[in-house]
């Protein structure tokens, strides 16, 4: 079950101070600005969800199995990271060249905790100064890579609507800009050959964490002739071929989609009929993005018995989108172990949360802050203020979406 009701720009605050009235905001002119539809499933073919956190669910605990602690690892996901012009115009420096460590520099330490710390990069990277872009067809300066891994990610998602916005060749300059300063980063959803796997693998721990990405479409725009293989796409053949490949290959599989409608505070039955899918093929957690605000999360069973841990959208980690809704993302926070019992050794997932996330922008500065670390100060200084941006308004839009209290 999910709710439906549009609002205008002019109501989303009241969204945000009313719980849980509505589900949909509008874009602002330096946003993204049209909801994108992604098919026409019916709610019911989507089967009835259990979500362990959100309005529309129950909980389903996570099981906890009396076996013996082997390894543990954290897992941490962070949603788009959406860089308009304004933000690289305002992070180039009097050389000319692009230092983006201050968007990530209040969150890195969260980021550097964990294991396994993943970013989806909604836009995608270019080398060539013609192709800095802004909506709607994005080219981010690759120096972004730099702070990526800078602040401590290991895992960048790159398969969204976006990766086709300056074509081919900006995808085999993203894969060259990894590849030579950066091999061990695991970079994923596109591919610069056809023989290059679609499963990425990467092991901490003791545990072998399988990794797959896949997008629901390119805006419009078309995979070259001969070149498909260059982004993955939810529509693609092949797909259970290649989950089986990594369920057989790894200890605990990762899903990532970009999926949903944009603004939008519930899957759509699209989305969850997606999430199923990956879940019944044998996906452990399905990590999702694309709405650009936040959606519940939490553990789900599908129609056909299998149960995995879905976090809907993430939101944004960081834009310049000029919305109070769309300020408000979520890293996801995840504890595997690997735990050994009867049947052999394996992977469980055995606690996770969400750490609300806030986009501070003064003036022409933008950063992201975890909430509970952003303070009153701030908040009265953000260029939002004059729509209804407060730090308890933020919270009051959390706690509607997740269902969680304010921590």
């Amino acid at each position: 079950m999910r709710f439906r009701k549009m609002l205008t720009l002019g109501m989303a605050l009241a969204v945000i101070l009313g719980g849980v009235a509505g589900n949909t905001v509008r874009a602002s002119e330096t946003g993204e600005a049209a909801p994108q539809s992604q098919g026409t499933p019916t709610p019911e073919s989507a089967g009835t969800q259990k979500v362990g956190y959100g309005p529309f669910g129950v909980s389903v605990p996570v099981s906890s199995e009396q076996s013996e602690e082997k390894d543990e690892i954290v897992i941490r996901m962070v949603g788009d990271d959406l860089i308009h012009a304004h933000i690289f115009r305002t992070c180039q420096q009097p050389d000319g060249s692009f230092l983006f460590d201050p968007l990530f520099e209040h969150v890195k330490k969260d980021i550097e905790e964990a294991d396994i710390a993943i970013i989806n990069q909604e836009t995608i990277m270019v080398s060539n100064p013609g192709d800095y872009a802004d909506y709607p067809c994005f080219g981010t300066p690759e120096q972004i890579g730099h702070s990526i891994v800078s602040a401590g990610f290991d895992v960048v998602a790159h398969a969204n609507n976006h990766t086709m916005d300056r074509g081919y060749g900006a995808i085999t300059n993203t894969i060259a800009f990894w590849k030579n300063n950066y091999p061990d980063i695991t970079y994923l959803g596109i591919h610069d050959t056809p023989e290059d796997s679609k499963i990425r693998y990467l092991e901490r721990g003791g545990i072998r964490v399988g990794f797959i990405n896949y997008t629901y479409g390119l805006n419009g725009f078309r995979r070259p002739g001969g070149r498909e293989y260059c982004v993955d796409l939810l529509t693609d053949g092949g797909i259970e071929a290649n989950v089986a490949e990594a369920r057989a290959n790894c200890d605990l599989l990762i899903a990532i989609l970009h999926v949903g409608e944009e603004y939008v505070y519930q899957p759509t039955a699209y989305a969850q009929q997606q999430v199923n899918r990956f879940i019944d093929l044998g996906a452990d957690i399905v990590l999702c993005s694309h709405p650009h605000v936040l959606e519940p999360f939490g553990m789900v069973t599908t129609p056909a018995g299998h149960t995995g841990l879905v976090y809907y959208s993430l939101g944004n980690f960081l834009s310049a989108q000029q919305q109070v809704p769309t300020s408000l993302g979520g890293m996801a926070d995840i504890h595997v172990k690997k735990l050994a019992g009867n049947g052999g050794s394996r992977a469980e997932i055995t606690d996770y949360d969400l750490i609300p996330l806030v986009t501070h922008m003064q003036g022409p500065y933008i950063t992201t802050y975890r909430l509970d670390e952003y303070s009153d100060e701030l908040a009265v200084r953000h260029n939002l203020l004059s729509q209804g941006f407060s730090k308890d308004a933020i919270w009051n839009l959390y706690t509607a979406i997740t269902g969680k209290a304010r921590q």
